[in-house]
């Protein structure tokens, strides 16, 4: 499946049939890329308000059977061909994770490096630690990529570094740049704390699995039922849902966990403005968008102290931060925020002063644009475009 930002694009081709455009090579496209895929879209939906360049998303792993993998990605290179030998693509913004990822990635970088079409590797593997340190050969690829690509976008300092120093990348094309969400909770007044004795409404947006820490939160929920503490969770995500519904029901809490399965960004934004608290346990990230979105919604969340995480929270002022696999420390941060009104007011407050401060989506798409720009070829059309879609902004900022 390839996506051509949304439908929007080809309502656009008429008028605009030679403008460039950015190529997103995502796993999933736009729907079944999971944070991947949400960040694209909140990009190119970015892209589409201020007219910038279009986009075309290109799926590279496909939203079914892994079996089905080399499918995907064979038309994928197979369109990416097309697309650069038409000179119509200025940029292709590969997004890689880790494991298979990379090979998938490396093939896509393959085939714009022999049509001489820049590339911009954004590392989102929350596990890319792991992975590199897993083998010869995930190091060789690994290298092979970020050597080959012309500019490299991390979450974090922590990964910048990583790279440096471990993966030996160039220094000078690594560019550091936390994720960005939309406003969830412009429309919002200040967030009132849950009422003493209240049952607490609970939220959980994941893909399920260990690495996001279900189990912990399962285990914790299970505590809090022998506490007396009335609550009830909200579990959005995909991943093993059959299996943490069974370990739910197995400690006791199956009545108070209620399992969606994958929801959409509008469910997912809709749950964030009505709950009381965000929870993430998680033992590896990136920099959540979740957390970004309950931040803007003045939803204070407990978390932990992974990835690029403990660079941007801090513990009581902006977020609960617990120790990874603690259930206890997490039942914990969940009674002393349904207690503490003081508490919950100053993380709901700071939460948002801080979204609002670093993490909107306009300057993360203007960022993108300069990195871009960075790239652009001789001749081509993206630099003018980039001066218009500054020189709106600015206008508009006046």
């Amino acid at each position: 499946m390839d996506s051509t930002n949304d439908s929007r694009f080809q309502s656009r081709q008429g008028g605009a049939s030679r403008r460039r455009v950015i190529v997103f090579a995502t796993p999933g496209a736009l729907d079944g890329g999971g944070g991947i895929g949400r960040m694209t879209g909140y990009v190119v939906d970015q892209f589409d308000k201020s007219g910038a360049p279009d986009s075309i998303i290109l799926d590279t792993r496909g939203t079914g059977s892994v079996l089905l993998s080399p499918f995907y990605l064979g038309r994928t290179l197979a369109r990416l061909g097309v697309l650069l030998a038409r000179r119509r693509v200025s940029v292709v913004h590969i997004n890689v994770s880790e494991r298979a990822s990379f090979l998938r990635k490396a093939a896509v970088q393959a085939v714009a490096g022999l049509m001489s079409c820049p590339t911009v590797v954004h590392l989102h593997g929350a596990s890319f630690v792991d992975y590199f340190e897993g083998g010869r050969f995930a190091r060789g690829i690994s290298r092979w990529l970020f050597d080959r690509c012309g500019r490299v976008v991390v979450l974090g300092d922590n990964w910048r570094d990583y790279l440096v120093q471990s993966v030996r990348t160039d220094p000078h094309k690594i560019r550091v740049l936390y994720n960005a969400v939309p406003d969830v909770g412009t429309d919002l007044g200040p967030r009132r704390p849950p009422e003493p004795g209240a049952s607490l409404a609970l939220l959980v947006l994941a893909n399920l699995s260990e690495r996001k820490g279900i189990g912990t939160l399962l285990h914790a929920c299970a505590d809090l039922k022998r506490r007396g503490q009335p609550f009830h969770v909200t579990i959005g995500g995909g991943g093993d849902v059959d299996g943490y519904r069974r370990m739910a029901a197995e400690l006791g809490v199956a009545e108070e966990c209620r399992f969606l399965g994958w929801i959409g960004r509008e469910e997912a934004h809709a749950h964030i403005r009505s709950h009381d608290m965000l929870l993430l346990p998680s033992t590896h990230e990136g920099l959540p968008m979740v957390i970004l979105e309950a931040l803007s919604a003045q939803l204070p969340v407990v978390t932990t102290a992974v990835g690029s995480i403990p660079e941007v929270l801090t513990d009581g002022e902006t977020a609960r931060i617990i120790p990874v696999n603690d259930a206890a420390a997490l039942a914990d941060a969940v009674v002393q925020l349904g207690s503490d009104p003081e508490l919950y007011g100053r993380l709901a407050g700071n939460g948002r002063r801080l979204f609002l401060k670093q993490f909107g989506i306009d300057a993360y798409a203007k960022s993108l644009l300069a990195i871009y720009r960075e790239l652009e070829r001789p001749g081509g059309e993206l630099g003018g475009q980039l001066a218009e879609s500054a020189a709106s902004a600015a206008s508009k900022r006046r």
